[in-house]
């Protein structure tokens, strides 16, 4: 039996959220060592699903694109990230436990790009190269693990071709924030197919993108398996995901704002009308 179904941005996310939760490598790091829920706006999803109750998704993130633009949240607006060591919740910032980390331990890093071979992009606007910068080869070398949840929205043709480009000090105009990327070939990403495949055990195809209408961003996904199956996820989908409302965004002020952006330093008066959401 083949079905056929469409996700907005947010019904990704949740839908993603809802997999990644369960994943059996995922409990175990949450209630045997360590799992760190990294900031980014998937990963918002993800901590209310573990915490089984809700958060300010949208103070959940770092880097953010929103209203058309890169931008950033600022520290004492975003929430701290969560980190769960043998069931309990640590209140600590995830970098002062990278000396802890090691083998079985997880930690679920946003993503901005992947590609058809898997490769994933991560932006990074901190000339230091933020949670990359702090985690990944510590994370490599004692033998940690990163999941890089993201969404097929995020679908490019090549994330190595990309990240050659750019950098903060390297591109000379922007509109919106200045980044670099980095290409992660040895990520393990997780995008919707992934969800659809170990929660119901179809096989799923990315079938098409786009809309508008409140669709923009949208994924179209081809499924195909048993009849129980499907039937199952097409009843999932519309009873659990289906009207997951939009996501809504935080700006922080552009005049106070440290982050490299064409924006810097001006008031919210002198900002065009789409960055002041009008």
């Amino acid at each position: 039996m083949q079905a056929l179904l469409t996700l907005t941005s947010s019904e990704s996310k949740r839908l993603i959220a809802k997999a990644v939760s369960v994943m059996t490598e995922v409990q175990e790091a949450m209630n045997e060592g360590y799992l760190i829920v990294g900031r980014g706006s998937t990963n918002a999803y993800i901590a209310e699903e573990l915490l089984e109750r809700s958060i300010e998704k949208e103070k959940y993130v770092a880097g953010q694109v929103i209203r058309g633009v890169l931008c950033a949240l600022l520290q004492g607006i975003r929430l701290q990230p969560v980190t769960f060591h043998r069931g309990e919740i640590l209140e600590v910032e995830p970098s002062t436990l990278i000396g802890k980390l090691g083998r079985g331990d997880i930690l679920l890093k946003g993503a901005n790009a992947i590609d058809h071979t898997g490769k994933v992009g991560v932006f990074m606007a901190s000339p230091l190269g933020g949670t990359m910068g702090e985690f990944y080869l510590p994370m490599k070398a004692r033998g940690g693990v990163i999941i890089y949840p993201v969404g097929l929205e995020k679908m490019i043709p090549s994330v190595e071709e990309a990240s050659r480009m750019g950098g903060i000090l390297t591109f000379e105009r922007s509109i919106g924030a200045r980044v670099g990327m980095a290409c992660v070939a040895d990520g393990i990403p997780y995008t919707e197919l992934d969800a659809l495949e170990e929660l119901f055990g179809v096989e799923a195809v990315h079938f098409a993108s786009g809309g508008y209408g409140g669709a923009e961003g949208c994924v179209t996904i081809a499924i195909e398996g048993d009849d129980v199956d499907v039937n199952e996820c097409i009843d999932f989908i519309e009873e659990k995901i289906k009207g997951e409302p939009p996501l809504k965004a935080v700006k922080a002020p552009c005049s106070t704002c440290p982050v490299l952006c064409s924006f810097q330093g001006r008031e919210e008066a002198d900002l065009p009308p789409y960055l002041r959401g009008e």
